[in-house]
């Protein structure tokens, strides 16, 4: 008795309605972009008016998105919180979708799919923090939930491919002609996994399989018998065919492009007549923003242990393929096309365009393989006039004038746009303008900027102390023999925050290991110290090579420079600006540093010949043996194969060389950078320079052939 009447007074389960589930939707899309728009509180207050999958999702992606932009961990950990709820609960409603009648029914995917989505960027999403968190056991745990987001897009983009051949022949059939999408094999995504690749033939032995990364946020083993109906849609067609190669239909081609034409696209006409439903649109626009990014993300880890753990859950990434996916994102006025258009630009003014060896022939400004100036330009444009109050826009504009040589423009912008309402976006103006300031080698504001960024952020403080102290010694220097008075206020100053950067150190971790450049800071400042006390002098005058020069060449910096910043890093690096440059020119740890830094700056100046000279007879002349030892600079000798192979490359397009020559011979230093045979300091940021410029040297090869 009890039983019954306790299930007569039990409120019934909301019914999933398709016009309610869309309105919801669009809802959450203005309330994010209302966050790119730098208005929080409308944010937040469209955010908090239901708790539906689509509500649950946004707080916990705009949780994410704040802690992510201001490396805040407090703010990560309310954010996975979240996210995890947005698991449950998309889940939950996409079982709910499948059997109930009033949900919404899409003509190209299976019932609950958008649910599906959802699920997948709320575990992609908690997956990336548990990386960033500093766990070990968050961070594998992390890629395990990254291996079942894949392996649910992967399985989502094929079943579309299969919809639009089926609806393209029957389309046909009619007398109406589109484009078909075509196919690449699908084993250039992914190595093979025990249980889901035949190991002869590299084929799926199920597609079903795929079901085991499904499984509910609350069970552990078995897939949810409700998930059959996708499942078994999913199961009907080869995975294989989920690749489509026609022309770039994102927008309109850009007025002089060679080539404009992406991977995995649809024909514009096709589209237009099947994506007539905004749930549908976010579907399609949302699994290649995710897939996307994760090929993206998978293409740049360089960390041994990051690329095993890769290796051992079965994928690879491929950055190419990823950026044309992404790219396909943008063509949307919704809030995925938004993130897919402040990923690429990131992506490329952030990290592409710092690396040295990028494609210099006719059609490099559309190919995605490098630094596609005039699509990020486009793009840049068109995100600007969508959202023009948003100021990360502004941001990347800042960004493009510093890879254009225009330091003093970036700065003028990103002042402009240090009082947005978001700290986040304020913390990263702030890091930007002081990243500026520093290549501009304007070192009071540089020093004031990056105090602004320790009171503001918590990412790493040991680095913020150090860059300060090194502005602050450039000061020093300057006024080191014409106004002493001047002087002895820089050099305490520079002591102050030289000293206080260390003890910071270890704060932030990522697998559990201290970052790069607090092990960086801590190595030369204890170098510092030691050598101070053996030469009985002050620590800032036992600082040999310019430190903020060398942040410049570690941070990219140095081919962001024009001609008057370009003469001034060769300024700082004159002995005569040193205390003691007797003592240190007999160190092979300063002379190498110097020679090293010395050469990028001469490269850049188009003075090839002495750039090459320099790294020869000060550097590659020694033995590798010389480097090693205690806080020996380490990384001077694998960075001055990398420069040999940035001059080979220069040389290639210079008359009176052999361009097939000097191209093989910058594969050559490359590769030799590449299999450097110890580890060394700041050894990630060169891997990722190193695999761009190579993947830019083959495609260079090939056009050749």
């Amino acid at each position: 008795m009890s039983r019954w009447f306790r299930s007569a007074t039990r409120a019934p389960a909301p019914v999933l309605v398709g016009a309610e589930e869309e309105q919801h939707l669009r809802n959450v899309e203005g309330a994010l972009i209302y966050l790119l728009n730098d208005d929080i509180a409308e944010a937040d207050r469209l955010l908090t008016l239901h708790n539906s999958s689509y509500h649950l999702l946004g707080r916990g992606l705009s949780r994410f998105i704040a802690s992510v932009l201001a490396s805040e961990k407090d703010m990560l950990k309310e954010a996975v919180a979240i996210l995890v709820e947005a698991e449950n609960k998309t889940w939950e409603d996409m079982k709910k979708a499948q059997v109930e009648p009033t949900a919404f029914r899409s003509e190209i995917y299976p019932p609950g799919t958008e649910y599906l989505l959802c699920y997948s960027v709320a575990q992609l999403t908690s997956a990336i923090a548990g990386v960033i968190s500093g766990s070990v056991t968050e961070a594998v745990k992390g890629f395990m939930k990254l291996r079942k987001a894949f392996l649910t897009l992967d399985t989502m983009m094929a079943q579309e491919t299969a919809y639009l051949k089926e609806k393209t022949a029957s389309l046909k059939a009619t007398g109406v002609t589109f484009t078909p999408p075509q196919t690449r094999d699908a084993n250039s995504l992914r190595v093979p996994l025990p249980g889901v690749y035949d190991k002869q033939d590299g084929d799926l032995e199920s597609p079903l399989e795929f079901v085991d990364a499904l499984e509910s946020p609350s069970e552990s083993s078995n897939a949810s018998p409700e998930f059959a109906t996708i499942s078994e849609k999913f199961a009907q067609q080869d995975l294989t065919d989920n690749v489509t190669n026609t022309p770039d239909s994102s927008r309109p081609t850009t007025p002089g492009a060679p080539n404009s034409t992406l991977g995995d696209e649809i024909d514009p006409a096709l589209f237009a007549t099947i994506f007539t439903h905004h749930t549908d649109i976010f579907i399609h626009s949302g699994i290649r923003l995710c897939f996307g990014l994760l090929l993206i993300v998978f293409s740049m880890i360089e960390n041994p242990v990051f690329s095993k753990i890769l290796y051992l859950i079965g994928f690879k990434g491929d950055r190419i393929r990823g950026a044309q996916l992404v790219w396909q994102a943008t063509r949307f006025s919704n809030f995925n096309s938004a993130i897919a258009g402040i990923a690429l630009l990131a992506y490329f003014n952030g990290l592409v365009g710092c690396c040295d060896i990028l494609p210099t022939d006719p059609e490099a400004d559309y190919d995605l393989s490098g630094f596609p100036q005039a699509r990020m330009d486009s793009l840049l444009g068109e995100m600007r006039a969508r959202y023009p109050e948003s100021k990360l826009w502004k941001l990347e504009e800042a960004r493009q004038n510093a890879h254009n040589k225009n330091l003093g423009g970036a700065i003028k912008i990103l002042e402009e746009n240090s009082n947005a309402k978001m700290k986040q976006i304020v913390v990263m103006t702030l890091f930007e303008m002081a990243l500026s300031s520093m290549f501009y080698h304007d070192y009071t504001l540089c020093a004031e900027t990056w105090l602004k960024c320790i009171d503001l952020s918590t990412w790493s403080p040991t680095l913020y102390a150090f860059m300060v102290g090194a502005a602050y010694l450039e000061l020093y220097r300057s006024t080191r023999v014409s106004d002493p008075v001047a002087a002895k206020k820089w050099k305490e100053k520079a002591t102050i925050y030289m000293k206080k950067g260390p003890p910071l150190a270890g704060r932030q971790k990522v697998m559990a290991k201290q970052l790069p450049f607090d092990t960086y800071v801590v190595q030369k400042v204890q170098k510092w110290e030691e050598r101070a006390k053996s030469w009985n002098v002050d620590l800032v005058d036992a600082i040999g090579v310019s430190p903020l020069t060398e942040m410049c060449y570690s941070w990219a910096g140095v081919k962001k420079m024009g001609p008057k910043e370009l003469q001034k890093s060769l300024d700082t690096l004159e002995w005569s600006r040193t205390s003691e440059p007797e003592r240190l020119k007999t160190t092979l740890d300063e002379t190498a540093v110097h020679a090293l830094l010395k050469a990028c700056v001469l490269r850049n100046m188009g003075r090839v010949e002495e750039s090459k000279t320099l790294l020869q007879e000060e550097i590659l002349c020694h033995d590798r043996h010389e480097f090693k030892g205690h806080l020996r600079e380490d990384w001077s000798l694998p960075n001055a194969h990398y420069e040999m192979a940035c001059i080979a490359w220069l040389e290639k397009d210079l008359p009176g060389y052999d361009t097939r020559a000097k191209l093989l011979e910058c594969e050559e230093w490359l590769e030799k950078t590449r299999n450097w045979p110890e580890s060394y300091v700041l050894e990630t940021r060169m891997s990722f320079k190193v695999s761009t410029a190579l993947i830019t040297v083959r495609r260079h090869k090939n056009i050749m052939d």
